[in-house]
């Protein structure tokens, strides 16, 4: 009976594990086609036209647009992090961080005690810690990649949307009228400016209520 369960779980696991590359590789299909295939991007565009055109033809103020696509990027991404990533590793990665910090200031007042003795015990967990570390990173890396496949295979197309559909002036809060597609710093449009102020905050509203803590 343990056998056959064993079995089954390890069938589920196979079957998880090609789930994850498929949506990896449509990811990095999404991100590089656009710029190796034609017409990719307006492609994408114009498909999800369908569902957002008729939106933004409603809402006559695009910045309200761009504002209500924030809300539901930040709703979808918190989720896809919250129901992909091992928080446990997370934790245990965080906890690891923490620890170094604390070994950093022992190792400092240490220093200027001069106290050799104490220094190179403080190395030795260093070390330890490092260690640990180190063979957390890939871990880490994986936890970090696989929601980032789910999030972008939905975020790209609705940003090929708003760049292709993007147009005109608006009034920007504390700032005044000022065309969309005009650039800011390093050369970011103001729409891409103005999707980054909504969203951030507001990410953080939906993370903080579905329960995502920082990893930081």
């Amino acid at each position: 009976m343990v056998k056959k369960e064993n079995i089954v779980q390890q069938k589920k696991e196979h079957l998880k594990k090609l789930a994850e590359g498929a949506v990896m590789g449509l990811a990095f299909f999404v991100m590089f086609g656009m710029i190796i295939i034609p017409g990719l991007r307006e492609d994408m565009a114009t498909t999800l036209d369908v569902v957002l055109g008729p939106l933004a033809n409603i809402i006559d103020n695009f910045l309200i647009v761009i504002l209500l696509l924030s809300v539901v990027t930040g709703i979808y991404t918190s989720i896809i992090q919250k129901y992909t990533m091992n928080w446990e590793v997370m934790a245990k990665s965080k906890e690891l961080q923490k620890q170094m910090r604390e070994i950093q200031k022992e190792y400092i007042e240490a220093k200027k005690e001069d106290n050799k003795h104490k220094i190179k015990k403080i190395e030795n967990k260093r070390a330890e810690v490092m260690r640990k570390q180190t063979e957390f990173s890939g871990e880490m890396m994986k936890q970090q990649m696989k929601p980032m496949a789910y999030i972008v295979i939905i975020t790209i197309p609705i940003f090929m949307w708003m760049w292709q559909y993007v147009s005109g002036a608006v009034i920007f809060p504390l700032i005044g009228p000022i065309e969309l597609t005009a650039t800011f710093v390093f050369g970011m449009p103001y729409w891409v400016l103005w999707y980054m102020v909504c969203s951030i905050p507001l990410t953080q509203v939906v993370r903080k209520a579905i329960g995502i803590k920082s990893t930081m």
